[in-house]
């Protein structure tokens, strides 16, 4: 007699930790089509899907949480989503954006070295967040976030790329604020991508950008305006660009006299 096979029904449990192993794939392959996308010129998609791994990124971990369904092999996957979409993808996203022609065969060096930079720095930031940081951020983080410099990044970029796109016809931009033609602002964006690099694997503490529900809306809203079109884009940027630059430069500083201040 032939016997027959019961095939286990996924247990709750399972099926929550599917479900959030699930958006953390999705920001992944955000990550990689945001690189495929750099390399074909469409450089607001490039910068855009940065963006969307972000927010799967942190809807992943907060989904976790609120199912219970936090896991080891969930927490090393999100670490290759990290170096992926926000290590991987802003380096191709500068390099194809400052350096490289469309097309062009030739590789050029100062963009190669400073895009294999920001990776390797994101990468030693990553490892070194897993060993010193115990309380997984919650106290503050040491070094800058990788999340932080892709935000920068990838959020200048879609704020010209967006702007060509929803007011380019009536207000075109000058070649030089395009940060693709030799100009004080190109040699600025480059320096900045310097100073990131190093501040990602420096000592400095820095707190952690989402510790209050009100800051969490605001960008909640904002990131959400980046999506809905062009125009949106811009007025987004125009508020996440200033807000991540004040929080590279400054933060560092303000959270260190708070913590002095609070030690008294």
């Amino acid at each position: 007699m032939q016997k027959i096979l019961h095939i286990k029904k996924p247990s709750a449990q399972a099926n929550k930790i599917v479900c959030v192993n699930s958006i953390t794939s999705g920001a992944l392959l955000c990550g990689l089509m945001s690189v495929l996308f750099s390399a074909t010129g469409n450089f607001y998609m490039g910068a855009l899907l940065i963006l969307g791994a972000m927010i799967l990124d942190g809807i992943d971990g907060t989904m976790a949480r609120l199912l219970k369904a936090e896991t080891l092999f969930g927490a090393e996957f999100d670490t290759f989503v990290d170096i992926t979409a926000f290590g991987i993808a802003p380096a191709m996203l500068v390099y194809f954006y400052l350096f490289h022609t469309v097309g062009g065969a030739q590789i050029h060096t100062i963009g190669a070295l400073i895009s294999l930079a920001i990776v390797l720095s994101g990468a030693v930031r990553l490892a070194r967040f897993k060993v010193v940081d115990e309380d997984h951020g919650m106290s503050g983080y040491t070094g800058m976030p990788i999340t932080v410099n892709a935000l920068c990044l990838a959020g200048i970029v879609l704020l010209i790329e967006a702007w060509k796109k929803g007011f380019g016809a009536e207000h075109p931009l000058p070649a030089w604020l395009t940060l693709q033609e030799p100009g004080w602002l190109a040699w600025l964006m480059y320096a900045n991508c310097v100073i990131c690099l190093l501040l990602q694997v420096s000592p400095f503490k820095y707190p952690k950008p989402t510790n209050t529900p009100l800051g969490q809306f605001i960008g909640v809203i904002a990131f959400l305006g980046l999506f809905i079109g062009p125009k949106t884009a811009v007025i987004s940027c125009c508020y996440l660009v200033p807000l991540t630059l004040f929080y590279i430069y400054i933060a560092p500083f303000w959270f260190s006299i708070k913590q002095r201040w609070l030690a008294k």
